[in-house]
């Protein structure tokens, strides 16, 4: 039976182009010829036979008698050797003038080769372009291949490669976006059904379109080029007048499409909010590196970054004193919420505000309290009064606690637990529990603490962030502050790596350093007596020296090499050297010294063992602690140590990885040292827990990396002993 529908392609010239009607008949005998009639409706009787496309057999028909929207009663013929058959249907007339753009995308955890596959195919095919969807991919490429920068250069200036992410990158352009959309992986098994794939995605995407055009990012973004997207660029365009499918950019999408480019999303954390207020009233440096690391950095290292600058802000904001708290509010409407401050010595306050005083829970040194209405992005001062009134936790009966939103109960038998007011998530108790009130709040501990805060609806952690110092007036908003800068105090985060030298291939292990790197060197082993050393520049033109580092016994031809480079040029050289018959593994290193910090790479060259034995290991774990234990008020060291049966020094970095619950108890994130030749060196960390800590434990472990080798401690117990809250 012959069956017809309308569709949304044109065919013929733009300035009268014929909607396309699909045909489909059960296996017709021979040429197939067919026309469409219909008030308004105009095809050729007597046409030439229709080839098969990828939707059918499609036949152009004249529909400019009508509106786009317009439904037609149409009848379609369809002839063949095997004879004449009709049907009839409804032609729904299309609109012309659309286009789809075909988006290739390559991203920043993507391995070299997929870049490289996107660059050759443009290099190739004049219609191909592609996006670079984070510089932490294109950094990397081109240090390790400059002599393909020029090509990505050319083509970016072409308009043929568009980088999209951070506003400040390589290459020295102001992305468009932010971020590239989700698209389509396109997995099809012929040119027809990939193509037939892009026209259903158009479908669905053109009722939300703000314009003629459809962006369809196509691919997985780790991977090589799609096999079909310039297949369907040329064939598709050959057939049809519209929509255009084309090989496209977001910009093209966005510019010439003329469709509003979406805005990038704020950063509101409390860390940028302050920052901005901080240098905008006392002119310190808004911290810039530090955020931008924050936001691609391992989520404890950015817990680190976004506390110091926290810190470091609020400092410049708030008057140092100890009698009075000003809690700050980085959120753009008020909050009320508890807030908790640690104070320098146990003392027997309440809290006030403009002489009221307030319900107060004092644990230890920490005193804590409801503030209500604090402004957005503001400010309200809190006064610590002396007194000789109990204000801590007071021991209770029953299994029961509430708040003036929840009542949470504990069954000792069934180990159930019921919860009345917005749903919450069941805390996981475990008895003998015991109930604990205060004038803030009530507790029930067991095997783990659950808090119910009076007067706050949720239990969710508190925005709000509070500091013993004073600010005047006792209330107000940061957004209303008139900027009266003064000298230029302290920065508001850090510039540049705490640990240092960085390994020249860093994207192994983590997101570009601190601050960028302005230049960077790499080894390449061309023999077993043979390196290149390639110097390239990031940034600005620089002199500079790489010098060499061969372990015991080597020799090159030779060992230190002034450079000096303009803005993003490159030099390469290479150095002959001459081995010992010592068998093992053996560090080259080449360190480029003369920059904020040193940056190095190293080869690790193997001289075969004299028997069959097996080669001795190049780094281990040689010891690491089972547990650690510290009480509040007290710390301790989590030392590990590293060994290595290379004939040359190491440079290491160890990391510390841990629950989020830890990341005040342990640290620093990272540490660094040198571990010599068949030798060993120990790797500290404090686990320190404050006065007000909680007891608890949890697992952590120590990642330690040489050069592009990984190595990983057993986990290690870390505990805080003791009971809390205290009777």
């Amino acid at each position: 039976m012959t069956a017809a529908e309308s569709t949304e392609l044109f065919v013929g010239p733009r300035t009268a182009p014929l909607q396309v009607v699909r045909l489909t008949s059960p296996a017709p005998a021979g040429p197939v010829h067919a026309h469409v009639s219909g008030p308004g409706l105009h095809s050729p009787r007597h046409g030439g036979a229709l080839p098969p496309g990828p939707f059918g057999y499609e036949l152009g028909v004249d529909v400019s008698e009508h509106a786009p929207g317009a439904v037609v009663p149409a009848r379609a013929v369809v002839r063949s050797a095997a004879g004449e058959e009709s049907c009839t249907f409804s032609l729904v007339v299309g609109t012309p003038g659309w286009t789809v753009h075909l988006v290739g995308h390559v991203a920043g955890d993507a391995p070299f080769a997929a870049l490289r596959a996107h660059l050759d195919l443009a290099l190739t095919d004049p219609a191909y372009r592609f996006t670079v969807t984070s510089v932490e991919l294109l950094q990397p490429y081109w240090d390790t291949f400059p002599q393909h920068r020029s090509s990505l250069l050319r083509l970016i200036a072409e308009g043929r490669v568009e980088v999209v992410g951070s506003a400040s990158n390589v290459v020295g352009v102001r992305p468009l976006l932010s971020s590239l959309p989700a698209g389509s992986p396109l997995v099809a098994a012929s040119l027809g059904e990939a193509e037939r794939s892009v026209y259903s995605s158009f479908l669905e995407l053109r009722p939300f379109a703000a314009a003629p055009h459809v962006m369809l990012p196509v691919g997985t973004p780790q991977a090589a080029p799609n096999p079909w997207v310039t297949a369907i660029h040329h064939d598709w365009n050959a057939r049809y007048t519209w929509p255009r499918v084309v090989c496209s950019l977001p910009r093209d999408y966005y510019v010439r499409g003329s469709v509003p480019v979406p805005r990038a999303p704020a950063d509101d954390s409390p860390a940028a909010v302050f920052a901005t207020h901080a240098a905008r009233l006392t002119g310190a440096a808004f911290p810039s590196a530090a955020l931008a690391r924050a936001a691609l950095a391992h989520p404890r290292e950015a817990f680190d970054l976004q506390t110091d600058v926290v810190s470091r802000s609020l400092d410049a904001l708030t008057s140092a004193v100890d009698s009075s708290v000003v809690v700050w509010n980085p959120l753009p409407s008020p909050c009320s919420h508890i807030v908790s401050v640690h104070l320098p010595s146990a003392r027997n306050v309440h809290v006030e505000f403009e002489g009221a005083a307030l319900p107060t829970l004092i644990d230890g040194v920490t005193v804590t309290f409801l503030a209500r209405d604090v402004p957005a992005h503001g400010w309200r001062t809190y006064s610590l009064v002396e007194d000789d009134i109990d204000h801590g936790w007071k021991r209770g009966y029953g299994t029961e606690i509430a708040s003036a939103h929840h009542v949470l109960s504990y069954d000792p038998i069934a180990s159930l637990i019921a919860v009345d007011g917005p749903p919450l998530e069941a805390p996981r108790l475990i008895g003998p529990v015991t109930v604990w009130h205060s004038e803030v709040g009530e507790r029930m501990v067991g095997s783990t603490a659950f808090t119910l805060w009076h007067d706050v609806p949720h239990l969710n952690p508190s925005p709000l962030v509070g500091v013993l110092g004073s600010r005047s007036p006792a209330t107000g908003t940061l957004d209303a502050e008139v900027s009266r800068l003064s000298p230029a105090g302290p920065p508001l985060g850090p510039v540049e790596p705490a640990v240092t030298p960085i390994f020249a291939r860093y994207w192994l292990h983590e997101p570009a350093p601190l601050g960028g790197l302005p230049a960077n060197v790499h080894l390449e082993v061309l023999g077993p007596t043979r390196l290149r050393v390639v110097v390239v520049s990031n940034a600005e033109a620089f002199t500079a020296t790489v010098r060499l580092t061969l372990p015991g016994g080597w020799s090159a031809s030779w060992g230190a090499l002034p450079v000096t480079l303009p803005a993003g040029g490159y030099v390469s050289a290479e150095v002959g050297l001459r081995p010992p018959r010592t068998p093992g593994c053996h560090p080259v290193r080449a360190t480029l010294e003369g920059l904020p910090f040193e940056v190095y790479d190293v080869a690790l060259l193997t001289v075969p063992e004299w028997d069959a034995e097996d080669p001795v290991e190049v780094l281990w774990v040689a010891s690491s602690p089972s547990s650690v234990t510290v009480r509040p008020g007290e710390s301790s060291q989590l030392r590990v140590v590293m060994a290595s049966g290379a004939h040359g020094d190491l440079p290491v970095q160890a990391r510390v990885l841990s629950p989020r619950s830890t990341w005040d108890l342990v640290g620093p994130f990272c540490v660094g040292g040198l571990l010599p030749a068949r030798g060993r060196l120990p790797l500290g960390f404090t686990v320190c827990a404050p006065p007000w800590a909680t007891p608890g434990t949890w697992s952590a472990v120590v990642r330690v990396t040489a050069g592009d080798l990984v190595r990983t401690t057993a986990p290690v117990r870390v505990e805080v002993a003791g009971y809390h809250p205290r009777p």
